[in-house]
């Protein structure tokens, strides 16, 4: 398995939106300067993650996007499963693959079902509000560029 760009930088955006204060709204532009990201691509992005129900959009003169929920309920494997679909390391892993016609006679299913085990705990055991921390941690919000 491979984490693309898009599942990297939907997770440098939420991290500049949690930075950011869950109450704030920030446009497309804003976000990609602090992070030098083009807008049409994180508009691709913010597309997934709103579909997702990870963020909120607001129209007009004052609008822009924002956590739909706190820091501390969102995971990263949230934000790449929103932007990359299934993390699973093969298809016999992949719940939404349907069974596999060798499951009963894979040699390796154990090994794979472990490494898809450790992704998920990883993933899913590091939040939002645990990455901001880290961030502000090792002083890097001191900058204005918010590049990870």
């Amino acid at each position: 398995m491979r984490i693309s760009t898009k599942g990297q930088y939907a997770l440098e955006a939420m991290l500049a939106l949690a930075l950011a204060g869950t109450d704030e709204k920030i446009s497309i532009r804003q976000i990609g300067e602090w992070t030098g990201l083009s807008d049409s691509y994180l508009e691709q992005i913010f597309a997934l993650l709103k579909k997702a129900r990870l963020v909120k959009s607001n129209r007009g003169n004052k609008g822009g996007y924002q956590l739909a929920a706190a820091p501390e309920s969102i995971t990263a494997g949230d934000i790449l499963r929103a932007s990359e679909g299934s993390l699973a390391p093969v298809r016999c892993t992949d719940p939404t693959a349907g069974s596999c016609a060798d499951q009963d006679l894979c040699l390796t299913q154990s090994v794979w079902k472990h490494i898809d085990s450790v992704i998920t705990r990883e993933v899913n055991g590091k939040t939002l509000a645990e990455l901001a921390s880290s961030y502000r941690r090792n002083g890097y919000d001191q900058a204005v560029d918010f590049v990870i």
